[in-house]
């Protein structure tokens, strides 16, 4: 049988944090986003002591709690109890003893992806017509659901199966599956820890490692591994390095529960990261299973490899073992959902209907193989 699998980050179908749709990795958002780390991280102590209460005064005021302004970023809500109190005269003083004298949480506005853009989404799922698709960013299964029944069935794509656990995220950017083959079982990873330097158990995925069983028509099983590891746009690279390489080395952990020189196994998604990216190379033992290789180095393919609309990067990734590999018929990357000013010096033009940033499909390219099984 012939099969074609396709990953995809699609930067999410209706609804996106007003954060994350920053061109690019700005400067502006990388400071909104350290700004909310950090005041995440400030909420969550047990106790606010003078230093950490006067942190706090200053990153609410930076964001104009202190007049009642709406900040178009993030809402601050306070569920149970108050963490602080304005006076008439527009002083903010923080009221909260600490993280147990309060209930509430820090909220992402959204805002709507242009009718446009989640259209050039369908036109991207529509051009690559894959049987499995593994899609990166996206808010929820009723979501997916949704669009798979409006848009996709108006492109005549539609898939009969379509799945997603939420992850780890709080900001909607989910791994999920269409697929057109039974979906037998999913495994998620959220659960998934490491002890941190300070003793503590973090979660391994900043979303999910989702590991999909597929049921072929001979009665064979097609495993597939969706990730989405941590991004690049805020915090220390130092930091952010680290944390890609723990979610690296733990799925290459994953993938060794399999024969990889037997099983149809394939791991995709958004790496977030370069194969060379140096100091402490993220991916490289990820990259370096035995039995475990990209597409992109199968001799049917030629040409660039970058799938980030940069143009010079590949963050995105399709890992399949031996058997797989070496049923590689055509790989290829779909990058007419990206807009660029000079559609990359005429060389890669977008659909017609990409016509800015704001009407993208993404601003990653979609990676597909076709497998002869």
């Amino acid at each position: 049988m012939q099969l074609r699998v396709a990953t995809f980050n699609a930067n999410n179908l209706y609804r996106r944090a007003t954060v994350l749709d920053l061109e690019g990795f700005s400067a502006e958002a990388r400071a909104v986003l350290n700004d909310l780390l950090e005041l995440n991280t400030l909420l969550g102590l047990p106790t606010y002591d003078p230093p950490t209460r006067a942190r706090l005064i200053t990153l609410l005021e930076k964001y104009g709690f202190h007049t009642r302004e709406e900040n178009p970023w993030f809402d601050l809500i306070e569920a149970r109890g108050s963490l602080y109190t304005v006076k008439k005269t527009g002083e903010l003083t923080i009221t909260a003893a600490g993280r147990d004298a309060w209930h509430g949480w820090i909220e992402l506005r959204k805002e709507l992806v242009t009718a446009t853009s989640t259209a050039n989404t369908a036109r991207v799922l529509a051009a690559g017509n894959a049987d499995v698709v593994c899609l990166v960013e996206i808010e929820d299964r009723t979501t997916l659901v949704r669009f798979n029944d409006d848009l996709l069935r108006q492109e005549k794509t539609r898939y009969p199966h379509c799945l997603l656990v939420d992850g780890n995220d709080p900001r909607g950017i989910d791994v999920g599956i269409f697929s057109r083959l039974e979906i037998r079982s999913i495994r998620s990873h959220v659960d998934d820890t490491y002890t941190g330097v300070d003793k503590r158990q973090y979660p391994v995925f900043s979303r999910d490692c989702a590991e999909y069983e597929l049921a072929l028509p001979d009665n064979r099983t097609l495993w597939l591994l969706c990730n989405h590891c941590k991004s690049q746009g805020y915090g220390s690279q130092e930091d952010n390095d680290r944390k890609r390489k723990k979610q690296a080395d733990r799925v290459r952990e994953i993938v060794s529960r399999f024969n990889l020189a037997k099983d149809l196994v394939i791991v995709a998604g958004d790496f977030n990261d370069t194969a060379d990216n140096p100091p402490i190379h993220p991916l490289k033992n990820l990259l370096a299973t035995p039995n475990l290789r990209d597409v992109l180095n199968s001799p049917k393919f030629s040409g660039p490899r970058w799938t980030f609309q940069t143009g010079t990067q590949q963050l995105d990734y399709l890992l399949c073992s031996k058997p797989l590999f070496a049923s590689v018929q055509s790989v290829g990357i779909e990058r007419r959902g990206i807009y660029h000013a000079t559609s990359y010096g005429g060389q890669f033009p977008h659909f017609p209907e990409v016509t800015s940033p704001a009407s993208q499909a993404s601003d990653h390219a979609a990676v597909w193989a076709d497998f002869t099984l």
